[in-house]
């Protein structure tokens, strides 16, 4: 293989590598807005259960049965939406490895054909 076919071999699957990298980005950022949401919803349940203590009347109301039944179905749908981003994270990192994998693969080959042109060079200048 020549150098200028390694050369554009290299440049293609460094391609390859940054657009399966660009088609991860925002399956990544969904998993961290929906992450986010979890945390804010946490944080609305801890806060809900301080408040709840000390309102008079809350649990009469049966406003304790509503909020949690809300809380139940909003945590249940975050985490279910979850699952399915991170599974189609999962396959989308499998296609990143492989990109990466033959980008290290030709970028190693690149190497190992420098390295033999050098050490042959060194060979010619030696035997004149």
């Amino acid at each position: 293989m020549t150098r200028a076919m390694l050369r554009d071999l290299a440049a293609v699957t460094a391609a390859s590598f940054e657009r399966e990298f660009q088609k991860l980005k925002p399956i990544l950022e969904a998993e961290s807005r929906i992450q986010a949401q979890i945390s804010a919803l946490n944080a609305q349940v801890a806060q809900t259960a301080s408040d709840a203590a000390q309102t008079p009347g809350y649990q009469i109301a049966g406003a304790d049965v509503l909020w949690h039944g809300w809380e139940s179905r909003t945590r249940r749908n975050l985490n279910t939406e979850l699952a399915r981003v991170r599974s189609r994270k999962l396959a989308m990192i499998e296609d990143l490895r492989r990109a990466f994998g033959r980008k290290q693969a030709v970028e190693s080959l690149q190497r190992d054909q420098e390295t033999a042109l050098r050490i042959a060079r060194a060979r010619k200048l030696m035997n004149q």
